[in-house]
This record gives structure tokens, C-alpha cells and sequence, in this order.
């Protein structure tokens, strides 16, 4: 598997474990689980989201999902859907964070209306990541040395001049997340 293709499944794990975690906050906030919610736990996942995706997750996919396009026999439904969903899914990580800051500001507890969006966030985020390891599929089988080549010049033309740093900066904060406390007491380990 590509090297690309490898931190994007890396990321792709480390948000599901993270969706799942959140799954649990959200059903503490409703007394389906035992425990006390943590607002700031759901904070600090809305954030990971916010950033990591933004910064090289999705742009990555972006131009891979872009260059599978012009193959032939595939199905550009599925893949323009999940290029739409991108925007989507980050401006409703946004929209969460802003209500969940709101409620740990004001100590209230959120309304059912916001865990009935909380939970649709995270079934939209699990559904999304699956249907992207579908696409990785079909990238392994189809591309070849030069689709690599014009996928590689592609991020480059793309990045600010600064950005190689920010993608260094980007996979150590990665590789240090694996080990955070969020993500291994969780139980989902």
C-alpha cells in the first residue's frame, strides 16, 4: 500500500475510535450509559476533528479521489459524493463545537434536538470513513507509478510554501495522538 494511502487509513482509525468514543459521551448525556459525560472529552474530539481533516486528511483525499476520476470504469457517483461530503462534515464538526462550547460555558446540559445531531455527526463520520476505504480500494488496484507521480506534484503545487513543515508538524502530532490518553483509556483499544 502506498505510503498516502497508509496515513490516510492511520487517520481513518484513529477517527473512528474517536467517533466511537464520542458515541459513548453522547449516550452518557442521554443516561443510556453509566458515567458522567465529559464536555470537555467531546470538545477535545471535535477539535481533533476539526484540525486534523482540514489541514492534510482531506486535501490528501481530495486530489487522490480527483486523479480516480479520470480513470475509467469508476464509479464517480460514490466518489463525488464523498468529495461533497467533505465541506459537510467539517462545517458540522464546527457547528457542534460551537454548540458543545456553548453548553460547557453555560453548564447545561444539551438539548435532545443536539444529541439527535450528535449522534447523526457520528454515524454521517463512521459511514463516510467506510465508504473512503471502498475508494482506497480501487486507488491500490488502479493507480500505477505515474498517477503517484501526478498525485505527489499535485500536493505539492497545493501547499503553501510553509506547508511541508505544517505536514511534518501534521504526522508527528499524528503519531503522538496514537499514544494519547483519549484514544488508549477509552477502552476501544
Amino acid at each position: 500500500m502506498h505510503y498516502l494511502l497508509e496515513q490516510l487509513e492511520q487517520d481513518h482509525h484513529r477517527i473512528l475510535r474517536m467517533m466511537y468514543v464520542l458515541s459513548k459521551e453522547i449516550n452518557q448525556l442521554t443516561g443510556l450509559n453509566k458515567g458522567t459525560a465529559n464536555c470537555d472529552r467531546i470538545l477535545e474530539i471535535l477539535d481533533y476533528i476539526q484540525v486534523y481533516p482540514e489541514v492534510w486528511h482531506h486535501p490528501t483525499e481530495d486530489v487522490l479521489f480527483q486523479q480516480l476520476l479520470t480513470k475509467e470504469h469508476i464509479n464517480t457517483v460514490a466518489v463525488k459524493k464523498l468529495l461533497n461530503e467533505h465541506p459537510r462534515l467539517e462545517a458540522l464538526s464546527s457547528q457542534l463545537a460551537l454548540i458543545y462550547s456553548e453548553f460547557r460555558e453555560v453548564k447545561a446540559r444539551p438539548s435532545l434536538r443536539v444529541l439527535q445531531l450528535s449522534r447523526y455527526y457520528c454515524s454521517k463520520q463512521i459511514a463516510h470513513i467506510h465508504d473512503e476505504r471502498n475508494i482506497f480500494d480501487a486507488i491500490s488496484v488502479r493507480f500505477n507509478e505515474q498517477d503517484w507521480q501526478t498525485v505527489n506534484n499535485a500536493l505539492r503545487e497545493s501547499a503553501a510554501p510553509d506547508d511541508e513543515r505544517s505536514q511534518i508538524d501534521y504526522i508527528c502530532r499524528s503519531n503522538h495522538l496514537n499514544q494519547n490518553q483519549l484514544l488508549t483509556s477509552s477502552g476501544l483499544h
